[in-house]
């Protein structure tokens, strides 16, 4: 052991900061049995807390700061024999040689302890001074200053800047959920003024399309769905909250404001009925109708969704293990966890409901009801093992101590929002910021979205995020503000080609544009853009759209309680899909196989598949068909005499860009194969043509168009029409 120690000593010059360093390392291998957890605590030692581990654990002091030879944590971490050897070899999280290197350095270095970064109080960072050279004029706002610092650090330049069209399709696709159409693509282009760039964001910002985009990322965080889930997973009807969130983007509402409506809009002072729809954000998760159960037991689930959901969306915690024991990781412990589940505990909100009927309080709008809060005092206490019936200590509504002070606030649901929205809450502003620069980049600054915890991900741009919070808070919390930072910004311009020269798949020193795969509403939205069937009727109930027969039957229901798919007709088949029916148990087949989540719970991160079936779906799915042979009467209407000038509009019209000489040439022997089919075989042009309900052009030639509508389904098979760069 000494040898290794002394090899591993003789390194140690730079500066160990705890919670980027070491604070990643304790989390990972020895928090489990050296935690927050009382429970599951090993020795009475506490690795998590400098009192308990500088002291004594069994009569030995863990560690013995600026004397790693005296401290037993290194010694452990040396030891060779499996009974000894820290952590246990059981564990199969051993340490590496660099990481065993950074304890030691740390305990020479006095081990000094500290906050874990996302709990520290945000400080606006001052923009760091670049070097000076040709490399500082690619800047063209603070942001860039902060991404070239370190690429500098790095010796790295970063990329090209991506060309005008490439960037309006990107920043279209973010803003709007669609791509630009040919017209916009050439105005753009055309528009050399110095102002285009910005001319091009207020315009898209401006538009109903950007906030049904930004609804849409909100329903999934928000758990919206248009059924109750459980067993029966009968319709409700939620869809007016639904409306209120696109109307407050519409209206470019505060964010601040929009979250303290959603959390206690019932709350303030002479509440509006829009506020008080608002506080559905709240009332999104499942219920169950079915017989037999404890309605108090199943109330008790409903309050710690609401409660996890809250944690996850504007805390950016994980809450769930916290419900039965201390989390092993962060310190909050299972009082402090009960302590916030007690402001939504205190709510007039049954724990069974019937079939049709919402559980109340509820208010009617549009002829039906729509689940909201309404306070109602109750006791709450920590349920010792997270048992409903196991009532253990009385706690009143409070928030984690490692977070900003309560204070004096009213301890309910408005108390809460102001908490959260106050400038001294440290986390809101960089959870918020975090999940933004995710939709822009496809990867947040800091990957998990979903825990800024100890063992979430570690920043790497630390000072971009807290710049950019700070100014998110700092300027009314104006989410146009921030869009038009990010999206104005060079790092955003630059081009998503591969750079081979750099390892870098995740793109997380940000030295390229950002490439990722469209999300399941977006493929399905762009197919209908593209073909001129995109109905942009805005709200209102959900729909139902193609879908194939016997998914909502399956369902296992008995009759009385089972639902039945009834297909919408007309301007209903061709409306965006985030009105799509959402039903949580029997997904719509063409948003499951994109990965689009079920909204049982909250949802802030989207998984990626990449599978056969997606495909299968682009190929045969009766909407891409339909959207398909559209297009394809739409480009041979336009270009009656010349099917390469039809395919190279459809290439424009579906990619933006004009296809290149080999894409070209493969598109029109395509095209010359399925004429040559449909010619022999008019019967097949003749199904094809029949699928959908929008009727075909009876003036054009049915084999032409069948031969067109087969490439317009390959050209939205190519990857990017799925995929955006």
């Amino acid at each position: 052991m000494c040898v290794l120690m002394s090899s591993v000593l003789c390194h140690a010059n730079d500066k160990v900061n705890f919670a980027r360093d070491v604070q990643p390392i304790l989390a990972d291998h020895c928090y489990t049995c050296h935690g927050p957890d009382a429970k599951t605590r090993k020795a009475k030692l506490r690795l998590d807390v400098r009192e308990s581990a500088v002291g004594e654990a069994d009569d030995v002091p863990a560690i013995v700061a600026g004397k790693p030879k005296d401290s037993e944590l290194v010694f452990r971490i040396f030891h060779d024999d499996p009974d000894e050897q820290m952590p246990p070899a059981k564990f199969k999280k051993p340490l590496t040689g660099a990481e065993k290197k950074t304890l030691v350095t740390w305990i020479e270095q006095g081990a000094e302890y500290g906050k874990h970064w996302a709990f520290e109080p945000i400080r606006k960072p001052t923009p760091p001074t670049l070097r000076p050279g040709k490399q500082s004029q690619w800047v063209r706002g603070d942001l860039d200053r902060f991404v070239l610092a370190q690429l500098q650090a790095r010796g790295i330049g970063p990329a090209p800047e991506a060309d005008r069209v490439t960037w309006l399709r990107r920043v279209t696709q973010d803003l709007t959920g669609l791509p630009p159409t040919v017209e916009q693509v050439d105005a753009f282009v055309n528009d050399k003024s110095p102002d285009a760039y910005d001319a091009v964001v207020t315009r898209l910002l401006g538009s109903v399309d950007y906030a049904e985009r930004m609804a849409a990322i909100w329903l999934d965080n928000a758990r919206y769905a248009d059924s109750n889930g459980y067993q029966f997973d009968n319709t409700r009807k939620m869809w007016p909250w639904r409306d209120w969130v696109i109307r407050a983007y519409k209206d470019n509402m505060p964010f601040d404001q929009f979250v303290t409506e959603q959390l206690a809009g019932d709350l303030l002072p002479n509440a509006t009925q829009d506020q008080k729809i608002a506080t559905g954000f709240n009332r999104n998760h499942g219920f169950t109708i079915e017989g037999g159960v404890i309605a108090e037991e199943y109330r008790t689930m409903y309050v710690n969704d609401k409660t996890t959901t809250a944690g996850t969306v504007f805390l950016g915690l994980t809450f769930e293990c916290c419900r039965c024991h201390d989390h092993k990781y962060d310190p909050i412990s299972t009082k402090e966890y009960y302590s916030l589940f007690a402001f939504f505990n205190s709510n007039a909100e049954g724990g069974i409901g019937a079939k049709g009927k919402p559980i109340g309080p509820f208010i009617a709008v549009d002829g039906g009801n729509v689940m909201v809060m309404q306070e109602k005092p109750r006791p709450t206490h920590v349920l010792v093992g997270g048992q409903f019936n196991q009532p253990g200590e009385a706690v009143k509504p409070g928030t984690p101590g490692a977070l900003s002070p309560f204070g004096d606030r009213p301890r309910n649901r408005l108390g809460l929002a102001q908490w959260l929205t106050d400038k001294q809450n440290p986390l809101l502003a960089r959870v918020t910021v975090n999940r933004m620069w995710q939709q822009f980049f496809g990867v947040g600054v800091i990957k998990t979205v979903d825990n800024f915890g100890v063992q979430g991900g570690i920043p790497r741009h630390r000072e971009l995020l807290d710049f950019l919070a700070a100014d998110f808070r700092d300027n009314g919390w104006d989410m146009h503000h921030l869009i038009r930072m990010i999206v104005l910004s060079a790092t955003y311009r630059q081009s998503s080609k591969h750079r081979p020269d750099l390892e870098d798949p995740d793109n997380r020193l940000l030295a390229r544009g950002p490439s990722f795969r469209l999300p399941a509403e977006m493929i399905r939205d762009q197919a209908l853009a593209v073909s001129g069937l995109l109905v942009g009727k805005v709200g209102g109930p959900s729909v139902k759209p193609y879908q194939p027969a016997g998914i909502w039957e399956d369902l296992n229901a008995p009759k009385s309680h089972a639902e039945f798919y009834k297909q919408d007709t007309g301007e209903s088949l061709y409306r965006k899909s985030m009105y799509t029916f959402w039903r949580r148990a029997a997904m719509h087949p063409g948003m499951a196989v994109f990965d689009a989540p079920s909204r049982d719970v909250c949802s802030v991160l989207r998984s990626t598949t990449n599978t056969p079936l997606q495909a299968l779906a682009l190929m045969h799915d009766p909407t891409y068909i339909e959207a398909a042979r559209k297009l394809a009467e739409l480009m041979i209407r336009r270009e009656p005499r010349d099917h390469t000038a039809q395919l190279r509009l459809a290439m424009r019209r579906t990619l933006s860009r004009a296809g290149t000489g080999k894409e070209m040439m493969l598109l029109n022997k395509l095209y010359r194969q399925r004429l040559a089919r449909y010619r022999s075989n008019r019967a097949a042009a003749k199904t094809l043509l029949a699928i959908g309900e929008s009727p075909t052009d009876p003036k054009l030639d049915p084999t032409k168009v069948a031969a067109m509508t087969d490439v317009c389904l390959a050209i939205f098979n190519l990857s990017e029409t799925i995929t955006r760069k």
